[in-house]
């Protein structure tokens, strides 16, 4: 008896990590287990039969629906061969492995979904206060009654990346060595996914392991279309296919509303080259041309070239991305805006920053709003890379956040957006033109001077920095 309690609890423990259900079920069972091995032989089928009909009352709400399913999905991992330019090469934990998931699962808990990762190892991962329904684009709800916008704020939400750190008592994993699990919704498609395992290594927490997933098809048009009013459909092609939206005018009244002009002196120092730290530094090889450069005015030209990002989610240099960057060579002027956001009628900082090409004509707008100053940190220009930052687009969640940051962003209250247009303000695609968004901070020395850097496409680079030093300073 003694040997099969003990036996029991080692395979509670497991099921405990392997399973993705709550903990107090599988207690539950352990207690029932005991009762079971109890009570007399004559009582055991009565017993069971009464525990089979309590399990099948208690598994169904009131509705009838199931309160817990899960959908199954395979990961991929790729090795150097397969992945040769993988900026994590050179970064990652001596121990890095291609051979460490072995599935994974979409879990429905009532009205919310998690995930649940099984390793080669035998251990699981689960995760705690998350609901991955967050990660699906939605409309800020001040846009939705405008066609073409609603339109651009799903897509550009859906192009860019959100990726969530969880760090330990965020996720339960019977490897007690994983330090930190990434989750991420990658900018290629709706369903292509992935996950990143770090591991600690001296004083440095760095990559484990790294699998690719796609979110079960039916189920993630399901929720789009839950948030969104079944827009998946009309959308279809943007957000599987990568299909441009066409070129419309965009109507800043839906956006905000203009208060007036802040007086700011401005300046370009493009001429500088960006500290490569971070990510900057593992990204350096992404670039293909320049080969060489010593400032991002180098940059600023529509023959560079990156590696672009190929299915399912890596970066290839032997499909080069052309830009347009030599849209950002000559900055014509620079306007900060007083505005009240449409939704909480609170005040918000726009920047307008205005490029005239004198070599081709074109003529540039990137538009920055719905920024609370307050909000960006202190810092230096060498740690430009820790500013806050957001992608382009409207409502989006940043490129990389905290679990308490996710859980906070509430895209249909949002107030942000960053767009490019042409001169007569009609939209132009940033990923085609080949920025992703911007970085911001305050300077650590003068706290009236505002730092704004432009990231290149897939941030691979930084491609352009300014200082607006505003009168007084800005809420």
């Amino acid at each position: 008896m003694a040997k099969a309690k003990a036996k029991i609890n080692n395979l509670l423990l497991f099921a405990t990590i392997e399973s993705p259900f709550p903990a107090i079920y599988l207690q539950l069972v352990k207690y029932l287990y005991y009762c079971f091995m109890t009570i007399p032989a004559t009582k055991k089928v009565a017993f069971l039969l009464l525990i089979a009909a309590s399990f099948f009352l208690g598994a169904c709400s009131d509705s009838g629906e199931i309160i817990q399913t899960r959908f199954e999905f395979k990961i991929k991992e790729l090795n150097d061969g397969e992945y040769p330019d993988n900026p994590d090469i050179g970064y990652r934990h001596d121990n890095y492995t291609t051979n460490a998931f072995k599935k994974g699962y979409l879990v429905r808990i009532k009205d919310s979904y998690s995930f649940a990762f099984h390793l080669t190892s035998g251990d699981s991962i689960t995760f705690t206060n998350f609901n991955a329904i967050n990660f699906i684009p939605e409309t800020p709800e001040h846009l939705k009654k405008d066609h073409y916008l609603n339109k651009l704020a799903l897509v550009n939400q859906e192009w860019n990346r959100n990726q969530v750190k969880f760090l330990p008592g965020e996720f339960k994993c019977g490897n007690k060595k994983i330090a930190r699990v990434d989750i991420a919704r990658n900018c290629l498609n709706s369903y292509l996914w992935e996950v990143i395992l770090y591991q600690k290594q001296g004083d440095k927490v760095l990559p484990y392991a790294h699998g690719w997933f796609n979110f079960p098809k039916e189920k993630y048009r399901e929720l789009f279309n839950e948030r969104n009013d079944d827009a998946f459909e009309p959308l279809k092609e943007h957000l599987e296919n990568w299909h441009d939206p066409e070129s419309r005018f965009v109507n800043k009244t839906l956006l905000r509303e203009y208060v007036g002009e802040v007086e700011i002196a401005y300046e370009d120092l493009s001429d500088t080259l960006y500290p490569l730290k971070a990510a900057r530094r593992k990204k350096r090889k992404e670039v293909i041309w320049p080969k060489q450069y010593d400032s991002m005015r180098e940059l600023q030209s529509d023959s560079s070239t990156f590696a672009t990002f190929s299915p399912p989610g890596f970066y290839n240099k032997n499909d080069p991305r052309h830009t347009e960057l030599g849209r950002f060579k000559y900055l014509s002027g620079l306007h900060a805006y007083d505005t009240w956001s449409i939704q909480n009628r609170r005040g918000v900082l726009e920047l307008e920053f205005n490029f005239d090409d004198p070599e081709t004509g074109r003529m540039t707008r990137l538009f920055i709003g719905g920024l609370n100053a307050g909000d960006f940190p202190y810092l230096s220009p060498e740690d430009a890379n820790e500013g806050w930052k957001s992608s382009m687009g409207f409502g989006n969640h940043s490129f990389y956040e905290s679990l308490s940051e996710f859980n906070a962003h509430n895209t249909a209250k949002s107030n942000y957006y960053a767009y490019l247009t042409d001169g007569d303000g009609n939209w132009l695609d940033s990923h085609k033109v080949g920025i992703d968004g911007p970085i911001f901070y305050w300077d650590d020395e003068n706290p009236q001077l505002l730092h704004v850097w432009l990231l290149s496409f897939e941030r691979h680079a930084l491609i352009g920095h300014y200082t607006i030093l505003f009168s007084t300073k800005t809420n």
